[in-house]
């Protein structure tokens, strides 16, 4: 008798280090991240509430409990990328001295609450949101990188991580010997349509974007549902992304767009559960801040349907790495 699907989460924990290069920390941008660290609390309150197991990919910066300390584990080699606003070390001169006068960019607290939380996992989203598809950066540059990403996390205390989540998704096949000679054994990928195809900011079109967008709300595309099973390649094992929990916004939302992405998702959910698959949802802890009680509304139906789906199918929550531990012997990617 084959196993039961499993309903496993991802999170791309990044506070201002995930938009420094295209958002600047103003009055108006400083409450939306003082919102979102309230909101991690409770995602956390409701992930116990309702038994759910997830992955929390956190850059590595975010560990740091001063600034002292994320100084003595920079990596020796950085990114050299063409487009000067992708680099983050830029902003260590403006840098708070730790997490209290600077919320944004230091995170310890909220980390260790997250670790402290039965099911939680904390993964990597490498040290400085490095982008390996963008010009100027070098695989070297990759492997100090994550090398920086395990050490300050081990100096807080952290086993080394096993999971890695790729920022903006720019996944690329030439730098898992890295992920593997680092210690990680699993990483996230993109859905299989054409449109997620990865690819640097400047190579991604709109006609891209704009498909990505309305894939949302409407079905473009069945490959970006959910999947049966996961690659490995000398044991270092891929889970494909299902869909991305895209926050509420009002202009796009507004007129009932909130409900259209939200029944998506379910579908797929009862889908992927009917037919004993996985299903792998995703999305930044800050998304929740664009308008808290639609977001968590809208998250609480999601995980009042898994709590269904788990008592009619047995359909099972899991991180990424206990995902891969339910896994054996590891089984191989049907076609989509």
């Amino acid at each position: 008798m084959s196993k039961p699907g499993a309903f496993i989460i991802s999170l791309d924990f990044e506070l201002h280090w995930g938009v420094f290069d295209h958002t600047e920390l103003t009055d108006r941008s400083r409450a939306y991240f003082d919102r979102a660290r309230v909101l991690i609390p409770t995602t956390l309150d409701l992930f116990t509430e309702y038994g759910i197991r997830a992955t929390w990919a956190t850059v590595g910066m975010l560990f740091a409990r001063d600034r002292e300390e994320l100084m003595a584990h920079l990596p020796p080699s950085r990114p050299a990328y063409t487009d000067p606003r992708l680099n983050p070390y830029r902003l260590l001169p403006s840098l708070g001295t730790n997490e209290e006068e600077d919320p944004y960019h230091y995170a310890p607290s909220l980390i260790d609450r997250i670790a402290a939380t039965a099911g939680q996992s904390i993964g990597s989203h490498t040290f400085g949101h490095y982008y390996c598809l963008e010009e100027g950066q070098q695989l070297g540059s990759f492997v100090d990188d994550l090398a920086a990403a395990q050490g300050l996390a081990r100096r807080r205390g952290f086993t080394e991580m096993h999971s890695l989540v790729f920022p903006r998704n720019q996944y690329r096949s030439d730098y898992l010997a890295a992920l593997s000679g680092q210690g990680f054994t699993t990483y996230r990928t993109n859905p299989g349509s054409w449109f997620w195809r990865t690819r640097s900011g400047r190579d991604t079109s709109l006609t891209q974007r704009t498909v990505r967008l309305v894939d949302n709300y409407l079905p473009l595309s069945s490959s970006s549902t959910s999947f049966a099973g996961i690659n490995s390649v000398d044991q270092l094992y891929e889970v494909p992304a299902s869909r991305f929990l895209r926050p509420y916004v009002k202009r796009i939302d507004g007129y009932g767009g909130q409900e259209f992405k939200i029944r998506r998702i379910l579908r797929e959910m009862q889908q992927a559960a009917r037919n004993q698959r996985h299903y792998h949802l995703w999305w930044h802890p800050h998304n929740l801040a664009t308008d808290p009680a639609r977001n968590l509304a809208g998250l609480v139906r999601i995980l009042n349907q898994y709590h269904q789906l788990n008592q009619r199918y047995e359909w099972e929550s899991h991180s990424m790495e206990s995902f891969i531990q339910k896994i054996t012997p590891p089984q191989r990617l049907v076609p989509r």
